[in-house]
C-alpha cells in the first residue's frame, strides 16, 4: 500500500525518523513518473495506423477500414458484360430499366452513332467484357480495359474448359497491338498459331478464326464479314485470311505473353465454390464468403452467392512466418435484374502485395521526371490498377460470376425437370 502525505504525517507525529519519510517520498515520485509514462504511451498508440495486410477472417472490417475501389458488373444485351466505376441508375432497380428509359436509351445510342461520336464516353477505368459469337465454333471471351470494346484496349483472352472445370487466360501486350483481334471480336487468321496439336503443345498461341463467306443471322462482325466478301468479289483490298501478301514475308503469329489457369479445385465437397490461380508465384483463391449481404428486397436469397478474393502468401523460412491468408476484395451479388453485383477491391492491401512480393508489376517509367520518393500514394494506385496482375483478378471475378451463375441456373432446370417427370409419372 503506497505511503500517502496524510500517512507520513502520522508517522512523524509518532516520533519516527526522517529516514522513512525520505523513503515515503521517493516511492510516491517513482509512482507519479510510471502513471505520466503509461498516459504518453497511450496518447502515442492512438495515433498509430496500423498497416499490415488483413488476414482472410476479417475482410469486411478491412474494406472497410481502408482505400477501396468498387467496380459494378451491368448487363449489356444478352452476352455482354459492361464492369464500370460508376453506377447506373436505371440497372440499380431489381426490376431494370423501364421501358421509358429503354427508349431515351437507344435514341441518344442511335444519335451518338449519326453524329459520329463513340457510343459511350470512354472510361479508362472500367472494363468490358465481349462473348463474340462464330457459328460451330466457341470463340474465347475478350475483355477489354474500357467501357466499350469500340474504344478499347483488349488485353485478356478468355478460354471456357467443359463443365466449368478450367479457364485458360492469355494476357499480354501482344493481345492489344493493332489488328490481333478483327471487328468480330475474335484473333484473326493471320495470327493462327497452327493446328490443334501445336495450339495443344504451346499454351501461348493463338487460335486463329477465318472470315467465311457465308454467315447466319447473330454473329458479330456483321458489317466487317459483309465488307470482306465484297471485296472478294470484285477482286480489291487485302484478304484478311490471306498469310503471305505477294513480294512480302508472312506475318509472325503473335503469342500471349503470360498464361493463367482458374481451376475449379474441389466440385464434390463442402467447399465447391472454390475456384485457385497462381500469378506472379502467389496462390489467389475466389471462394464463397458470408461476411457481405445483399440489404435489399430478397437478398435473404442471395447469401449462396458472394465471394471474395484471397491470396495465401508464401511461407518465409527466414523470417519464420508460416504461410497466411490475406483477403484482397470481395463480390456482392446483386437482386436487380440488370446488375450481377459489385466488386470491392481493398487497394492498399493489394498494392502491399505487389511491392513485397511482384514489385516488378508497378515498376516505374526510368523517364518519368518524378522521383520514386515523391510519388504519392494515389498515384501507386493508379499505375497498380494499370498491371496485370489487376487484370487478372477482374478476369478470373468475370470468370467465377459467370460459372456460379450458370451452375445455378442448371441446377434450377434439372429440378424444375425432376418435378415435372415427378409429377407426369405420379399422375
Amino acid at each position: 500500500m503506497p505511503v500517502t502525505v496524510d500517512s507520513r504525517h502520522v508517522l512523524v507525529a509518532k516520533g519516527h525518523d526522517e529516514k522513512e519519510l525520505k523513503v515515503a517520498k521517493e516511492h510516491d515520485e517513482k509512482e507519479l513518473k510510471s502513471l505520466t509514462e503509461s498516459t504518453t504511451l497511450a496518447a502515442s498508440l492512438e495515433r498509430i495506423t496500423i498497416t499490415r495486410l488483413p488476414t482472410a477472417e476479417e475482410p469486411e472490417a478491412a474494406l472497410d477500414s481502408e482505400p477501396r475501389s468498387t467496380l459494378h458488373i451491368y448487363q449489356e444485351g444478352a452476352w455482354h458484360k459492361c464492369i464500370m466505376p460508376t453506377t447506373d441508375p436505371s440497372k440499380e432497380r431489381i426490376c431494370g430499366p423501364t421501358l421509358k428509359e429503354q427508349k431515351a436509351q437507344r435514341k441518344e445510342k442511335k444519335e451518338r452513332i449519326n453524329a459520329g461520336l463513340p457510343i459511350v464516353n470512354p472510361d479508362e477505368n472500367a472494363f468490358f467484357l465481349h462473348q463474340p459469337y462464330l457459328a460451330f465454333h466457341v470463340p474465347p471471351r475478350v475483355l477489354y480495359m474500357g467501357n466499350s470494346k469500340y474504344n478499347a484496349k483488349p488485353v485478356v483472352l478468355i478460354r471456357e474448359g467443359p463443365f466449368w472445370r478450367k479457364y485458360r487466360l492469355q494476357l499480354g501486350p501482344s493481345i492489344g497491338k493493332p489488328e490481333v483481334l478483327d471487328p468480330r471480336g475474335v484473333v484473326s487468321w493471320r495470327h493462327n498459331g497452327g493446328d490443334k496439336k501445336a495450339l495443344k503443345a504451346d499454351d501461348h498461341k493463338l487460335k486463329g478464326y477465318k472470315v467465311r463467306t457465308w454467315r447466319l443471322w447473330g454473329e458479330t462482325g456483321k458489317k466487317f464479314v459483309h465488307t470482306v466478301k465484297a471485296n472478294r468479289e470484285a477482286g480489291e483490298g487485302p484478304d484478311p485470311d490471306v498469310l503471305e501478301e505477294p513480294g512480302g514475308k508472312p506475318e509472325e503469329p503473335v503469342r500471349a505473353e503470360e498464361v493463367v489457369y482458374l481451376r475449379w479445385t474441389k466440385p464434390l465437397s463442402r467447399h465447391t465454390r472454390r475456384y485457385h490461380f497462381r500469378y506472379a508465384g502467389i496462390d489467389f483463391y475466389w471462394k464463397g464468403t458470408g461476411s457481405v449481404k445483399e440489404t435489399r428486397l430478397c437478398g435473404s436469397f442471395l447469401r449462396f452467392n458472394h465471394l471474395k478474393l484471397v491470396a495465401r502468401l508464401p511461407h518465409n523460412k527466414e523470417k519464420g512466418k508460416e504461410p497466411t491468408d490475406v483477403c484482397l476484395g470481395t463480390y456482392t451479388s446483386s437482386i436487380a435484374q440488370q446488375k450481377h453485383g459489385k466488386l470491392d477491391f481493398s487497394d492498399a492491401a493489394i498494392l502491399r502485395l505487389i511491392e513485397e512480393y511482384a514489385p516488378s508489376l508497378v515498376a516505374r517509367n526510368p523517364f518519368e521526371e518524378q522521383t520514386e520518393a515523391s510519388e504519392t500514394e494515389t498515384a501507386k494506385v493508379l499505375r497498380m490498377k494499370k498491371s496485370t496482375m489487376y487484370q487478372v483478378f477482374v478476369a478470373t471475378a468475370m470468370c467465377m460470376v459467370t460459372s456460379e451463375k450458370e451452375k445455378r441456373h442448371r441446377l434450377m432446370e434439372l429440378l424444375v425437370e425432376a418435378a415435372d417427370q415427378g409429377g407426369g409419372g405420379g399422375g
